[in-house]
């Protein structure tokens, strides 16, 4: 059987025009691609660690130090927001395969899961002593726990994860809460909330019991807490237990990198700022990187066409094109100064 094909016959004329059509298409998008990727305006400093600024004074030795410190960026050129602002970890290596593999899915997804069913998936870290992990793992166990707060003006910390993975986060069956935005009136203490949630060891928020930004307080209860250590517990400062796993920082924190140099979005700033602007973030240092010869730092990155900055792509295609130009040139030099003689495509018999 035969079929049908084209099958070209590659004269010299054709390959040169082949070169030159691929850095006539190359060249202008690798040069719109490098002009859009140096629009972008990209600043980090690394404020704990191996290379940090000595105008930060964030180092810690120990984890959970809460140690306030600021980090201050001066501007150097006019930025239009918003500004998209990361934490950056340097020497951190999430790809390694014992580490992205500890974690259980269905856990996460809200399965009130025995240790039995959790212990292949989560290991090594599965309990706290006598108290299950929930969520447990690696991965969970090891959240970026430092606090970033924007000091002359408002940090927008929603709408940072991507949906598809907030689809996957859930609270455990079994939880339970209350709202209410005028807890004087009530009198809001535990037992009022056993009452209310028909259970007999529920929990209040804020644990002061007095009301939260927004002028709200919640009762709130979680299945079998005397032997599980639910996420909020593990990290009391960072986690609320209203959030849980559905903490929208802790599910960036899930969606492990892959390469050992990464940043994860915190937050955005909206409005345009003016050359020589400072923005100063209030840190709360918690996570700690001494020990592991790594690094920690803020980068505020504006977002282009493409995305954030990456020159790279756009120097690629330039390089391509212009390559292909020159062995468009060598192959027209030697075509006409020193043609070689052709046969004829007629004498071809494919069959």
């Amino acid at each position: 059987q035969q079929l049908a094909s084209w099958q070209p016959v590659l004269t010299p004329m054709k390959v040169i025009l082949i070169f030159v059509m691929i850095g006539i298409i190359f060249v202008p998008v690798g040069t719109s691609l490098l002009s859009s990727a140096n629009k972008v305006y990209e600043h980090t400093i690394l404020y704990d660690g191996d290379g940090r600024s000595s105008d930060t004074d964030c180092a810690i030795t120990s984890a959970n130090e809460n140690l306030p410190c600021t980090v201050n960026f001066t501007l150097k050129e006019k930025v239009d927001g918003p500004i998209y602002v990361y934490y950056t970890l340097k020497n951190y290596y999430q790809n390694h395969r014992r580490y992205v593999k500890s974690r259980s899915a269905l856990q996460l997804e809200g399965s009130n899961l025995a240790e039995s069913a959790v212990d292949l998936d989560c290991d090594p870290l599965v309990k706290n002593g006598t108290l299950l992990l929930n969520p447990c793992g690696l991965i969970a166990n090891s959240y970026f726990n430092d606090v970033i707060s924007l000091n002359n003006g408002e940090l927008d910390e929603s709408g940072i994860a991507w949906a598809a993975d907030k689809s996957r986060f859930k609270q455990v069956k079994g939880f339970q809460y209350m709202e209410f935005s005028n807890p004087s009136s009530v009198g809001i203490n535990t037992t009022y909330c056993n009452a209310m949630l028909g259970v007999s060891d529920s929990g209040i928020y804020p644990y002061d019991g007095q009301p939260d930004s927004d002028g709200n307080v919640y009762c709130f209860y979680y299945p079998d807490n005397s032997n599980i250590q639910y996420l909020y517990e593990t990290y009391p400062n960072q986690i609320s237990p209203i959030d849980g796993v559905t903490d929208e920082h802790f599910i960036v924190w899930m969606r492990t990198a892959g390469l050992p140099t990464f940043r994860k979005l915190y937050g955005k700033i909206k409005g345009n700022y003016e050359k020589g602007d400072i923005l100063s973030f209030n840190v709360l240092a918690n996570f700690e990187v001494d020990s592991f010869s790594a690094s920690k730092g803020l980068t505020i990155s504006t977002l282009g066409e493409m995305g954030g900055k990456n020159p790279f792509i756009g120097i690629a295609y330039i390089v391509v094109g212009s390559i292909s130009f020159l062995l468009a040139l060598l192959f027209g030099l030697k075509y006409f100064i020193d043609p070689r003689r052709q046969g004829s495509a007629e004498y071809l018999h494919w069959d």
